[in-house]
């Protein structure tokens, strides 16, 4: 009796622990991180939505124009240094980043836009997308440098 109370505690003790490593290793891993992040507005005019995907120092950028005669996109790459993609893989926390929630506040209510970051480890991925101009909660140092990449790399030409 003693010893299918001892083998059932251990099981579940291995269980649980394999369970959160894998977890935790899955969203964890920044060696294979890739940041998507962007914004769009729904009325506007020109291009409304620009989606920007961050791996490694690659940064892709495309641009989308909605308007009502036609639909046109733009793509275009540039590279980061190695400093600035470090430093972005320091600011993205994946295990805390998945517990935001997918919305934050009112994105694009009353033409206010939207803004939106996605962190992607391996094949994990979440999505906050949130009010243009605000931020996510604990994620303020990250938001802000996103900007200012975003900012730098801000048409294609």
């Amino acid at each position: 009796m003693k010893l299918t109370g001892i083998t059932l505690l251990l099981l579940f003790i291995f269980g649980r622990c394999s369970e959160s490593t894998i977890l935790s290793e899955g969203l964890s891993s920044t060696d294979t991180l890739t940041i998507r992040t962007g914004t769009s507005f729904g009325m506007c005019v020109g291009y409304c939505v620009k989606d920007y995907v961050f791996s490694g120092t690659r940064v892709d950028l495309a641009m989308l124009n909605r308007s009502r005669t036609q639909t046109s996109s733009k793509a275009c790459q540039t590279t980061l240094s190695q400093e600035t993609w470090q430093s972005l893989k320091t600011l993205a926390n994946p295990v805390a980043f998945s517990k935001q929630p997918e919305r934050l506040g009112c994105p694009d209510c009353a033409d206010g836009g939207a803004e939106y970051i996605e962190l992607q480890a391996g094949d994990q991925k979440h999505r906050v997308t949130f009010e243009y101009g605000q931020t996510i909660p604990g994620f303020e140092l990250l938001v802000d440098a996103l900007r200012t990449q975003r900012k730098a790399f801000d048409e294609c030409p």
